[in-house]
């Protein structure tokens, strides 16, 4: 498997504070099947800022410890770019930011309560660049999760969406669970990834199954092996139409009869 949003690096962001924990992050990763992981710390405005340089010695530090550990894990460099304007300020700088810094993907995090009115503007501008914003996580916004079609016209800009395993198993709540089997049923997404923090985060290995049963066996692997392979080479990969999602209507019974708020 590959994994392309992982928050590993140590006390760069709101990961693991000692490299020891990244250690052990990387060992339970590869012990159930992680190949590949991309260390994606937060690049917030103000909050968890730009360090290329850092960044980089810490995925070279942690690279040679996983080796001296004996743990058979590749590292490669990432941002999870908070969306904002600043982001296309990044002109020299904009590869830095990519997955893999190959230049060719960029993920990207929407607040979790709105979608700005910027937001186009700033993925059709990625997309004249050659860069495809990855949007993380769009279970967990919460316009999204009440109009799942939403993601249609991101899609019709180029970008792609990125599921989180810890969803799918109700890590974060029942409401974005169900979001994510909506978002899984619709072709709605296109990979799977861990986005851990801790040891004791949600892994791949234990979302496999349920999105296999959601979306068959095939297509799950093609979500956790393929597409994320893909994309951490700079590869483009094939793309499964999207299916706009139909809001179950209420029938008369449920509207006469349905359980009335408490006041």
């Amino acid at each position: 498997m590959v994994d392309i949003h992982c928050h590993v690096l140590p006390d760069i962001d709101d990961g693991p504070r000692k490299i020891e924990d990244s250690l052990d992050m990387l060992r339970n990763a590869s012990k159930t099947g992680v190949e590949i992981i991309v260390a994606t710390p937060h690049l917030i405005e103000n909050t968890f800022n730009f360090d290329v340089t850092l960044r980089d010695q810490l995925v070279r530090e942690l690279q040679n410890k996983a080796n001296e550990n004996n743990i058979n894990i590749q590292i490669k460099a990432g941002y999870e770019c908070y969306i904002s304007p600043e982001i296309l300020e990044q002109t020299d700088k904009l590869i830095e930011l990519t997955i893999n810094t190959n230049g060719t993907y960029i993920l990207v995090e929407l607040p979790m309560h709105s979608i700005p009115l910027y937001i186009e503007k700033i993925f059709l501008s990625l997309k004249d660049r050659g860069v495809t914003p990855v949007i993380a996580h769009p279970e967990r916004n919460i316009v999204i999760s009440k109009d799942p079609n939403v993601l249609l016209n991101f899609f019709s800009k180029g970008c792609i969406a990125q599921l989180n395993a810890g969803s799918i198993l109700g890590y974060y709540g029942r409401a974005i669970r169900e979001t994510a089997r909506i978002l899984l049923l619709h072709n709605l997404v296109h990979l799977v990834a861990s986005d851990m923090h801790s040891t004791t985060s949600p892994m791949m290995f234990q979302a496999l199954p349920a999105v296999s049963a959601l979306v068959g066996n095939d297509m799950a692997l093609y979500m956790f092996n393929v597409v994320p392979h893909q994309i951490v080479m700079g590869e483009d990969f094939d793309r499964y139409e999207p299916l706009p999602y139909e809001p179950k209507k209420k029938s008369l019974r449920d509207i006469l009869f349905g359980k009335k708020k408490k006041t």
